[in-house]
């Protein structure tokens, strides 16, 4: 969510933003203060909740949905403001969070994203002119 309100700080537009919230840290009965979240102690700034456009909630955060985001293949239904509409004189940013081990990290607890997956992503958005090579 830090790195979501840096790019927004830098002037890219929500329009220009795909963010996947699992939502498990804000929505964790564990958290002491529901649905926020701070990125330090001086609680400042709840990086969760003030002007946040999520794209993809809760479930919809899955390694397919992740993979048809980065190569176009989408099921005919998904809005288009789900999908990554970028081209050759696009510069795309992939940030990924979370926990995992040696080639692999999760998503959702539940499922895993291979170190090899996302490396043929990534080369199927070269092929396909997704990005500035």
């Amino acid at each position: 969510m830090s790195i979501y309100h840096v790019v927004k700080r830098l002037g890219i537009p929500d329009s220009n933003i795909i963010l996947m919230v699992p939502d498990d840290m804000a929505c964790n009965p564990r958290n002491p203060l529901p649905a926020q979240l701070f990125n330090n102690e001086s609680r400042r700034l709840d990086v969760y909740g003030q002007d946040v456009e999520v794209d993809y909630r809760g479930y919809e955060v899955t390694v397919a949905n992740f993979l048809q985001l980065l190569v176009g293949r989408h099921d005919p239904d998904v809005p288009r403001s789900k999908r990554l509409l970028s081209d050759s004189d696009s510069n795309v940013l992939v940030y990924l969070s979370g926990h995992g081990g040696d080639e692999f990290m999760k998503f959702n607890d539940v499922e895993e994203l291979l170190a090899q997956d996302l490396a043929d992503g990534l080369a199927q958005m070269a092929e396909k002119g997704r990005h500035v090579a």
